[in-house]
């Protein structure tokens, strides 16, 4: 089992307020099982006893649907196959949709826009399917026995259960942790997102056998099954690009440009704000975007270029407006803000500041507003002399240095020296991340979407040092959820998590977490002569992406070998398009593969030559070759006629495609004679790939008369 167990996220809680749930199709009156299979293995549930992991696949609406029983204890197995069960019966139970809809989408990679806003979009593969089916159907069976008054509990204890015996792990509680995360938080999780609707409305139905039961299943012994159907709305939805006037945030300004970029890299637009400082982008998809400042509008400079980003649809809302403020050009004036010590981009409102003169009388006490910045100094009315500028009091969850050198300054004003003063503060607790690269180097330019009590708080890329900072921290849990990692390497699936409790906030720090990225997977096609295992160069594969879409051609070079490397995570489908001559394509000509990060695998393609037929000619009395005889050789089941002649070494030899062949001895040199009959000139043969035959014929010189003259004259 993988250590994964979901992409598990504090979602966003009120993101799918504005959602229509989408109309279902109605449930068929009988549905009817494609197919039933066990893994052979099972694990021992403490509510349920011996618990057999299977899949059983239903066809429902058109599609083939997985099923799960309803009633354990009685019977199930291949045997029905073909059988159907029916009276349907709705249920509304919400754990059961919420895991039968968590278990839908994973395994056939149908997601929801918030779920890929999200990046909690995982697709499974074929052994993470099983164990997640195994999961899911013990909720399903504690529903049926009354076992799930807390929902939370009883999925988290069938999890351990699933974990314990498939991995041979002795967890005991709950809230035994793995991998920094509990049981409880696992289920927890899942159980939450699916009552934001993150899987998707599942509609689940209860159906009764109907069928004429079998001789190892009799009809009365037969369980009912449970079936879902997903529905997913797509929708589009509006990014607003704000500019501002940062020392009067009611200002819009006209004229800056911006370059806008989706994550996954299919969007990309310039743009420039209007009369009103705005512009709207409609119709996009949802997803993380990055809104970049790439020039400032006449008389303003840049405060963050950012860039800053977005995900759409965000806290219910299908238009989402991103600000950014600039600063106006100044001029023989000053500046004083107060800023993040981990974000000196990040402005921080409410720090007090004292300005006294050192050689005059003058005294202000300020406040920093939007940005840091203190916009009501009168550096006009100043006199010219020198002033210190003192932190009397630090913003709301920041602390004053203990160093005074960091929370006073001294500066000369002359009216014409541009004055430019930061005061940085730490805030009182933090969380931190860590991202590391597969070297433990850190990892600058991963994209994380921070969230806390189910709201997205932040959208931010790593720094240089491989880290992001969250300050403002209020008690509580913090998921990072990485939406896109640099290349080459592959984006985490699991969400990193850290808590915060009352005695940290108290007592200050910083709730510090790591996580490492794996680089993309690399795959290796090998092409050998299944015979001799020499490699074969000039093969050409068509490599596709199962789930993500990806497609490549490749041809094997002189090594016999086709490398892909950096290709997505997914499972993929190889298929072998052409083979050079005199090699034929086998009868198994595609494989497929799970790559998942950082792993570096090879699949070996071996293939046999086409078939080499050699047809040769001897004197039937002497055994002495032929040469000159001529052949019709014809395909049994195909078109293919071609006439040869034996040479010098009464043989011809040739290339043929795989099947069956009649020769047929058309004509002979001299002195010998073709048989008086049609079956004695004629040999059929079966060659197959690889086969190396040869067809010998035989034949009788024409009798020789010699007559002498015995008369005299």
């Amino acid at each position: 089992m993988k250590k994964r167990i979901t992409a598990l996220l504090l979602a966003v809680v009120s993101i799918l307020s504005m959602l229509t749930a989408p109309a279902s199709a109605a449930a068929p009156d009988t549905i009817k099982m494609d197919d039933c299979a066990y893994s052979g293995t099972k694990y021992d549930s403490p509510a349920l006893g011996e618990c057999y992991m299977h899949q059983m696949h239903f066809a429902l609406n058109g599609k083939s649907t997985m099923g799960f029983c309803a009633e354990k204890g009685k019977g199930m197995g291949w045997s029905l196959k073909g059988h159907t069960w029916g009276n349907p019966k709705p249920i509304s139970d919400p754990t059961v949709k919420t895991m039968m809809a968590y278990f839908y989408a994973h395994s056939t990679g149908v997601f929801t826009d918030q779920a890929k806003a999200l990046g909690v979009d995982d697709v499974w593969d074929s052994n993470y399917t099983w164990t997640m089916n195994s999961w899911t159907q013990a909720v399903v069976w504690r529903y049926k026995a009354g076992l799930l008054s807390d929902p939370v509990v009883a999925c988290a204890e069938e999890l351990l259960c699933v974990y314990n015996n498939l991995e041979h792990t002795s967890y005991t509680s709950i809230d035994d942790t793995m991998d920094g995360r509990s049981f409880r938080d696992r289920a927890q999780y899942i159980l939450d997102l699916g009552a934001q609707g993150v899987w998707g409305e599942c509609s689940v139905y209860e159906y009764a056998y109907t069928g004429p039961g079998s001789n190892y299943h009799p009809a009365n012994d037969v369980q009912a099954v449970m079936v879902g159907e997903l529905n997913i709305t797509r929708q589009k939805y509006e990014l607003t690009v704000k500019k501002v006037d940062s020392t009067n945030p009611n200002k819009g300004l006209a004229g800056a440009r911006f370059l806008v970029s989706s994550e996954n890299g299919a969007f990309s637009k310039e743009i420039v704000t209007g009369q009103d400082g705005t512009y709207t982008l409609a119709a996009l998809d949802a997803g993380t975007y990055a809104v970049t400042e790439l020039e400032a509008p006449e008389g303003y400079e840049i405060d963050n270029a950012g860039p800053q980003y977005v995900v759409l649809p965000s806290n219910g809302n299908n238009t989402v407006t991103v600000t950014f403020a600039d600063t106006p050009t100044i001029t023989g004036e000053g500046s004083i803000r107060k800023v993040d010590a981990d974000d000196p981009t990040k402005g921080l409102a409410g720090a007090v500041i004292k300005i006294e003169g050192v050689d005059n009388d003058f005294t202000g006490t300020y406040v920093t507003g939007v940005g840091g910045y203190l916009t009501d100094v009168p550096w006009k009315d100043m006199p010219l002399g020198s002033y210190t500028a003192e932190e009397v009091t630090p913003p709301e969850g920041y602390t004053k240095s203990p160093d005074v050198n960091k929370t006073k300054q001294t500066f000369r004003w002359d009216g014409k020296t541009d004055i430019a003063l930061v005061f940085e503060n730490d805030a009182k607790v933090k969380v931190k991340l860590i991202k590391l690269d597969d070297s433990d180097n850190p990892l600058p330019g991963a994209v994380f979407n921070i969230i806390k009590d189910g709201q997205i708080i932040g959208t931010e890329a790593t720094k240089a040092d491989g880290s992001i900072t969250v300050t403002d921290v209020t008690e509580g849990m913090y998921a990072f959820v990485e939406v896109s990692a640099p290349a080459p390497y592959a984006t985490l699936t699991e969400p990193v998590i850290a808590h915060v409790d009352q005695a940290t906030i108290n007592g200050g720090g910083t709730v510090t977490v790591t996580a490492a990225d794996k680089k993309l997977p690399s795959l290796s096609i090998l092409k050998r002569d299944a015979q001799t295992k020499e490699v074969i160069p000039g093969t050409v594969f068509e490599v596709k992406g199962i789930h993500y879409g990806y497609h490549n051609d490749v041809t094997t070079g002189p090594d016999g070998k086709a490398v892909l490397t950096n290709i997505p995570v997914d499972s993929y489908e190889i298929i072998e398009k052409s083979v050079p001559d005199p090699y034929v394509v086998g009868d198994e000509p595609m494989q497929t593969i799970y790559l998942g990060p950082g792993e570096e695998r090879e699949l070996i393609f071996d293939n046999l030559k086409q078939p080499l037929l050699t047809i040769a000619k001897l004197d039937a009395d002497t055994n002495d070759i032929i040469p000159g005889t001529v052949f019709t050789i014809e395909a049994i089941d195909g078109d293919y006629r071609n006439d040869v002649t034996t040479g010098a070494d009464g043989t011809v030899s040739l290339r043929l495609a795989p099947g069956s062949y009649k020769i047929t001895e058309k004509s002979v040199p001299a002195p010998y004679y073709l048989p008086s009959k049609n079956a004695d000139r004629e040999q059929t043969v079966s060659l197959n790939p690889g086969d190396e035959k040869t067809v010998t014929f035989k034949d009788h010189k024409a009798p020789e008369l010699t007559i002498f003259n015995t008369n005299h004259l």
